[in-house]
């Protein structure tokens, strides 16, 4: 065991903790945590394609599908031809789609909150930089298990 202990056990329990609590939120403001992040995506991304939205969302293409439908039908995200690639089709956030986002944002920057209770303002930054620098790390290995060398 490492002298930290396991990495991936604490993760998996902290985001067994934080699960839940996200899905309730999402549940209270009348969507799904797969909605609530795919509204989120587009906001700091307008413009992407519907399978890049679900790189990004952490999800297949196929279940981004079934995830932008009702968005779409709910007014909060629109559709439209990318003029450089007729056949591409571009996904953006709506003004309703925005709204919807700030309705649940005060519950998640309560959760967010709750999951830094007992850290600094120092520590809290520290936490965000090594939480993105372990992202990029993975996201530069791939899909690919590491193997141990020996």
């Amino acid at each position: 065991m490492e002298p930290y202990g396991s990495f991936v056990y604490v993760v998996k329990q902290l985001e067994l903790g934080l699960r839940p609590r996200f899905f309730e939120a999402c549940a209270a403001a009348g969507m799904t945590a797969a909605q609530y992040t795919a509204l989120t995506v587009l906001q700091r991304r307008p413009g992407i394609t519907s399978s890049e939205l679900a790189r990004r969302s952490f999800v297949r293409a196929q279940t981004m599908a079934a995830t932008v439908d009702p968005l779409v039908e709910a007014g909060h995200v629109r559709r439209e031809r990318d003029p450089e690639h007729g056949r591409r089709i571009l996904l953006y956030l709506t003004e309703s789609g925005s709204n919807a986002i700030s309705t649940l944002n005060p519950q998640i920057d309560a959760l967010e909150e709750l999951l830094v209770s007992e850290l600094s303002a120092k520590e809290r930054a520290q936490f965000a930089d090594y939480l993105r620098r372990c992202r990029h790390a993975l996201g530069q290995a791939g899909h690919r298990v590491p193997t141990r060398s020996s």
